[in-house]
């Protein structure tokens, strides 16, 4: 991530230790509401944890301000504060992070409207075990809007963006977001397999 991308950001160390990351999280508005932190020399067995966050702070979505206010039509939302800096990174606008994880979803209220502004929202989750991580949960509570998801066979058998934009560059970043697609309804068959019936033999 280049030097230019984290100043845009924001990004900065620990006053007492470089070690530790700071992800300040504005809102839309360009009010700091939420800082996250992050061991880069974490120790598993050695540390207690790798990322913590403020208390009594607000969770909102990473990256809101870098926005563009006048684009609306898309939305990119990934699992990590460095993957939605890669997108940035590779020229993908709007493209933000949850606060805590695939499974923290205690965002949605503070965020309803400003996600509600775009016509769809692209998920750029984490790839394990053959699925896309806050796929579900976001589709759950947004119902209403058009939502795509990045293909599993974009991911090229990497995890997550920064993995891949690390591995096979910019246009491999490009290319997973044009080619997200809507996910087909998992209990809806398609008509064409659908046998016909005489409904006078039943």
């Amino acid at each position: 991530i280049s030097a230019e991308t984290t100043q845009r950001y924001k990004i900065t160390v620990g006053k007492d230790n470089n070690k530790i990351l700071v992800f300040p999280f504005y809102d839309d508005n360009g009010e700091m509401v939420f800082i996250k932190y992050r061991k880069t020399d974490y120790q598993k067995g050695r540390d207690k944890c790798k990322e913590w966050v403020d208390t009594n702070t607000k969770p909102i979505l990473f990256g809101m301000l870098q926005c563009d206010p006048a684009d609306t039509t898309k939305l990119i939302i990934t699992e990590g504060q460095i993957d939605s800096l890669t997108l940035s990174e590779c020229g993908v606008k709007n493209a933000v992070s949850v606060p805590i994880g695939k499974n923290g979803f205690t965002w949605i209220d503070n965020c309803y409207e400003f996600v509600n502004k775009f016509k769809e929202i692209i998920v750029f989750g984490d790839c394990e075990r053959g699925q896309i991580s806050l796929v579900d949960g976001i589709k759950k509570r947004f119902p209403q809007k058009m939502i795509k998801v990045v293909r599993i066979e974009d991911y090229l058998g990497e995890k997550d963006a920064n993995d891949i934009y690390r591995k096979f560059g910019k246009d491999a970043i490009i290319t997973a977001v044009n080619n997200a697609k809507v996910e087909p309804v998992k209990a809806v068959k398609d008509i064409a397999n659908v046998s016909n019936v005489d409904l006078m033999k039943l």
